[in-house]
């Protein structure tokens, strides 16, 4: 969950704990402001008040957005795919997380391209990996990426047992690289 949500979320909670707490108290009347006369008094001040129209707007908003977010499902986990191997003692499931694990492992210690992506498709027991990421303008590309693909494919195969059909990579930009300010 992006921050956004995380504070509309926040904000809605809070209206809905004051909404709540007034709605157990009021028919007690034990709390003086909520006593009938006062909450006629309220709404009578809110009348022609249009900050009010613009604050109910703005909640039914962040409600719409919570709910619609509630809805969704997260397509990420329904992607999970998994690579099966049989061994005399029963069968072994590896993830595509996992192989994106193994990938990340490699590609993050990996100098010269940064901001790696990784997406991994295990399709029939074949590993087919996508790498797009961004350069620094001094390497020679074609090398870095070719010694790239060659240790990404050496990790996964000696991780998995299986052997990669293919691995992409798609450089989307080039970037500057990292200064140390002291």
């Amino acid at each position: 969950m992006i921050v956004i949500d995380r504070i509309i979320l926040t904000v809605l909670s809070i209206c809905l704990i004051v909404f709540s707490i007034i709605m157990i108290f009021f028919p007690f009347e034990r709390i003086q402001f909520l006593s009938i006369d006062n909450v006629k008094y309220i709404f009578e001040g809110i009348k022609g008040n249009y900050v009010y129209t613009g604050i109910g707007l703005a909640l039914l908003l962040l409600s719409i957005r919570m709910f619609i977010l509630g809805l969704k499902t997260n397509d990420r986990k329904s992607k999970i795919t998994y690579l099966v191997q049989r061994t005399d003692y029963g069968e072994i499931n590896i993830s595509s997380e996992t192989v994106v694990g193994l990938v990340e492992s490699v590609s993050n210690k990996f100098t010269g391209i940064r901001n790696i992506v990784t997406k991994v498709d295990i399709v029939e027991g074949q590993i087919f990996i996508n790498l797009k990421g961004e350069v620094y303008p001094e390497i020679n590309i074609p090398e870095t990426t070719k010694e790239l693909q060659n240790k990404v494919k050496e990790h996964v195969e000696n991780c998995t047992g299986v052997s990669v059909n293919e691995i992409k990579v798609i450089i989307s930009n080039v970037t500057t690289p990292i200064r140390n300010v002291k």
